[in-house]
């Protein structure tokens, strides 16, 4: 799995090799665009590395 670090800075030099001047809010969307995708890669993992739901019927309370 890539690094955060590493998918920023890409990110940033394509948008440089196509003539984009980025400042400090465009490098903050993109940080934070990065942070929410590769936290949302890992909750996908994480649901499909789990089992499958088994409902048990709760006992009866005891009185």
């Amino acid at each position: 799995m890539l690094k955060k670090e590493t998918l920023e800075s890409a990110i940033i030099s394509a948008a440089k090799l196509q003539g984009h001047e980025l400042n400090g809010q465009d490098k903050l969307v993109i940080r934070t665009s990065v942070a929410a995708c590769l936290a949302a890669k890992k909750r996908h993992r994480q649901r499909m590395s789990t089992g499958a739901f088994e409902w048990k019927k709760p006992s009866a309370p005891r009185r």
